[in-house]
């Protein structure tokens, strides 16, 4: 497991974060997700439109499209409001309905700024028509097929509110999808175009493991002495046909 941590801080409004080494198939992958992280700051774009100060750019991994699916654990604890940090990813007490931004889709849900994430191509969006909106509850949450561009409830990525020993949900990507953005989701209020980041505190850990896919192409070790054997084995069907039996 490697480990990648988005800074709090530091990162220019508009910047755009590197691509980290793409996700192998049956790889994990650690980062912290600041409470001040947008899910709609990506491909450069400013991800608090709603206001209340800047936002820091959504958390990045990049994998190769085809038949994905992510597993998440999150924990740890941030705040909104300049309060102490005391809400956890599965989010806190009160409702939302945050407008989206940037072509991705709006949220709503009966918890507030819960972790959320959305797949995407390595297509910006901007400009484009968002998809639906999706709407959770973080007492009951399942796993899901969510399109490209829509954003979707992961919480601590277990069944049940809170749950430490709730069962790991699956979330399937889009077939098309190469990239995976995650962050928090805020407003005014909770209720109303994406923004009031600033004022957030604290952070969550997130480990994104993406499941071992049946079939996958082999690396290039593996290509390599499958070859070598494939070569021995055809030089020993040879040799058996030039060497004839002997005669009585």
């Amino acid at each position: 497991m490697k480990t990648v941590f988005a800074a709090a801080c530091g990162i220019a409004l508009f910047a755009t974060p590197a691509l980290a080494d793409p996700l192998a198939s049956g790889g994990s992958v650690t980062y912290a997700v600041p409470g001040t992280t947008s899910i709609y700051q990506v491909f450069g774009h400013d991800g608090s439109p709603g206001g209340g100060g800047t936002a820091t750019d959504a958390v990045q991994t990049t994998f190769s499209a085809g038949a994905n699916t992510f597993t998440f654990t999150a924990s740890g604890l941030i705040s909104c409001c300049s309060n102490a940090a005391d809400t956890s990813p599965d989010g806190g007490g009160s409702s939302m309905n945050v407008g989206g931004a940037n072509g991705l889709s709006s949220l709503s849900g009966n918890h507030n700024i819960p972790l959320v994430g959305v797949f995407t191509t390595a297509t910006d969006p901007f400009g484009g028509a968002a998809p639906a909106p999706l709407s959770f509850d973080g007492n009951n949450p399942t796993g899901l097929s969510p399109l490209l561009n829509q954003v979707f409830y992961i919480g601590d990525g277990k069944a049940g509110y809170n749950n430490a020993a709730g069962a790991l949900l699956q979330f399937i990507a889009p077939l098309t999808a190469t990239r995976l953005y995650l962050g928090t989701i805020d407003a005014s209020g909770f209720n109303n175009p994406t923004g009031f980041y600033a004022d957030n505190h604290g952070s969550f850990s997130v480990t994104v493991d993406l499941a071992a896919v049946n079939g996958a192409v082999p690396e290039l070790g593996t290509w390599a002495m499958m070859l070598v054997g494939f070569g021995a084995i055809g030089t020993l069907m040879r040799r058996r046909r030039q060497i004839k039996p002997a005669h009585a």
